[in-house]
């Protein structure tokens, strides 16, 4: 450090109380102005004023979840308090302020990729639950990734044809003329349904694996999944 850098920073330590300005404090004398990093990603901070704005800089190109890097902040900014004895909820938000992003996550052009070919290969559906036999064409069109701080939603879409219901008490196959494709599963029972959720596990394991896998979009002490396949509205 050269005698510039070094009367910098005395001066900032002498300027920024940490008890008024505790945020402010973090910034310049804990974090040093200095980046986050995490899994390949660069949270880079931003003095100005109060909240400190975060930046996410991705040079691989990876796929991440706002809920899960705003985690990694909280995590920072509560070591920080841990060691200077600052109230941790009072201040957390203007610690951690990232601008929102749409579906709060980031999906990769290669996970993108990814997604679509393996919705592609999803061709017949002949689902068997406990009371009911549904049996459908899919034409697959797209894949909605969300992130709710803790669920990671995966919902794949497409056209759904040549649906038929089949009774597995009597064996009486109908084909649903009167359900629309977008309403089969709320058309299910509740025990058909439990099983149903149990077999897209099976039948969307390819794109589960691309986010199960990833800690910069899921956090196994904290998230769960929701899996889907459904008519595109």
């Amino acid at each position: 450090m050269n005698l510039q850098e070094n009367i910098r920073r005395v001066l900032k330590e002498e300027i920024i109380n940490l008890k008024e300005n505790p945020v402010k404090y973090y910034y310049y004398n804990y974090l040093n102005e200095n980046p986050i990093e995490f899994e390949g990603l660069f949270l880079v901070p931003k003095w100005t004023g109060l909240p400190i704005k975060w930046k996410v800089e991705n040079p691989n190109d990876y796929s991440y979840s706002q809920s899960v890097l705003t985690q990694v902040l909280y995590d920072e900014f509560k070591s920080f308090c841990d060691m200077t004895n600052t109230d941790f909820n009072k201040y957390k938000h203007f610690a951690s302020w990232m601008k929102n992003i749409r579906n709060n996550c980031y999906v990769s052009k290669e996970d993108r990729e990814r997604l679509n070919d393996n919705g592609k290969q999803i061709k017949h559906i002949d689902f068997s639950g406990v009371d009911y036999r549904y049996e459908f064409d899919f034409d697959y069109e797209t894949t909605h990734v969300t992130t709710h701080d803790p669920e990671v939603e995966v919902y794949v879409y497409g056209n759904i044809t040549n649906l038929i219901k089949t009774d597995l008490q009597d064996n009486l196959e109908r084909t649903l003329e009167k359900v629309k494709p977008s309403y089969f599963i709320s058309d299910m029972t509740e025990s058909d349904y439990d099983e149903w959720k149990e077999e897209l596990h099976t039948i969307l394991l390819p794109m589960y694996n691309i986010f199960v896998n990833n800690p910069r979009v899921y956090n196994d002490e904290y998230d769960y999944f929701e899996l889907g396949l459904q008519q595109t509205p």
